[in-house]
């Protein structure tokens, strides 16, 4: 493909082409064989919602067609584009205004990247665990970050009588440990955001709040802890188990090693009477669509080992073994081989020694899987 035509496109893209490029582009598309080529650019270069829905050809010609009839509107008068402008330059002066106070009142503030481990205190401040000046860091009096271990510490303070909480949230590709001030140790798994009280209060329930998936080790106490997400509640006194609930799922569960757990589903914010009792060994899994709980003895140690830096694949079909990869590495896999969509995969994966390159060599030599890597994205052909 053409240097010219290449620009064009990603111009195209950002809504930036002119329209000499838009014509250009009209009459380079209508070439079957050029729009072979745009189809195999787009598809390695640009796997986006928007490229993807703009394939059809006769949609992307009308695409082209309306931003050029667009492009050839007559202008406003003149009166009009002068009240336009003076509009634009009063606009961009209180911008620039604001702009400066806004840098002034904050100049201390950093901005973090997003695919660091971070943070989030009661009054908005952004904290990055990653990068912090020393490997044993105070945030205050009762909080401890261990850069070492990757474990955040909260001190308990029998005084505190309010309620505050801290988010800690945990990218793709990353895990980190959480010990609340109770000394309940929490295990973040990648893509996983925990609301928690930096306080436990006595005499009220111990509840967090969970996007994602994290494995807990509850501390014995009188009051009951609770951990609750968008669908599903678990209610513990002391016991070990597995709590996952992700977006792009339509279910969450529970998985529990150790002790006794209730479970219950949350419908329209109100939590729901019926409790479902689990033991040690067993899976609870809360179904969106039916809005029932499914109990089920499984081998936990397939749904925990995560932690210890092991994920096992049994069984696994292809979407949820993809979906688990793109979790644990922070990258995003396109399958374009419709022939083993029905497979299924066993293996085992040591994700803090073995990179997503070993991973797919592996899958390669022992099921025959092929692609390429494209910066963060692999092609599944």
């Amino acid at each position: 493909m053409e240097k010219k035509i290449e620009k064009i496109i990603l111009r195209f893209f950002d809504n930036e082409a002119s329209l000499s490029e838009l014509n250009a582009l009209l009459h380079w598309i209508n070439n079957e064989k050029n729009y072979a080529q745009y189809v195999e650019y787009i598809s390695i270069n640009h796997l986006t919602n928007l490229a993807l829905n703009k394939l059809d050809q006769e949609q992307i010609i009308k695409e082209i067609n309306s931003r050029i009839n667009s492009n050839k509107k007559p202008s406003i008068k003149k009166r009009a584009l002068v009240f336009t402008n003076v509009a634009y330059v009063l606009c961009s002066l209180v911008i620039i205004i604001y702009l400066f106070t806004a840098e002034n009142s904050n100049k201390d503030l950093k901005s973090i990247d997003p695919n660091m481990i971070t943070l989030t205190t009661e009054n908005g401040n952004v904290i990055d665990l990653e990068n912090l000046k020393e490997n044993q860091t105070k945030i205050n009096n009762n909080v401890l970050v261990n850069q070492n271990n990757g474990t955040l510490y909260y001190k308990n303070d029998p005084i505190v009588e309010t309620l505050t909480y801290n988010t800690i949230n945990v990218p793709y590709g990353k895990v980190f440990n959480l010990e609340l001030s109770d000394g309940t140790t929490v295990y973040l798994n990648s893509g996983t955001s925990l609301k928690y009280p930096v306080n436990f209060i006595k005499n009220l329930n111990r509840e967090v709040f969970i996007d994602g998936e994290a494995f807990f080790e509850v501390n014995t106490n009188k009051s009951q802890f609770i951990v609750s997400s968008n669908n599903t509640s678990a209610y513990v006194y002391g016991t070990k188990f597995n709590f996952k609930e992700y977006p792009e799922d339509n279910f969450s569960e529970v998985i529990l090693t150790e002790g006794s757990l209730g479970v219950s589903e949350i419908s329209d914010n109100i939590k729901n009477n019926e409790i479902l009792m689990i033991k040690p060994g067993e899976r609870a899994k809360v179904n969106y669509s039916s809005g029932e709980i499914d109990r089920s003895r499984v081998n936990t140690s397939l749904y925990t080992s995560w932690i210890d830096g092991r994920v096992a694949f049994r069984n696994e079909s292809l979407p949820g073994m993809i979906q688990k990869l793109e979790r644990i590495y922070n990258v995003i896999i396109i399958n374009n081989n419709k022939d083993i969509e029905e497979k299924y995969f066993t293996a085992t994966i040591l994700y803090k020694e073995e990179s997503i390159n070993d991973v797919l060599s592996y899958l390669g030599e022992v099921y025959g899987l092929e692609y390429q890597i494209i910066d963060n994205k692999i092609l599944i052909e």
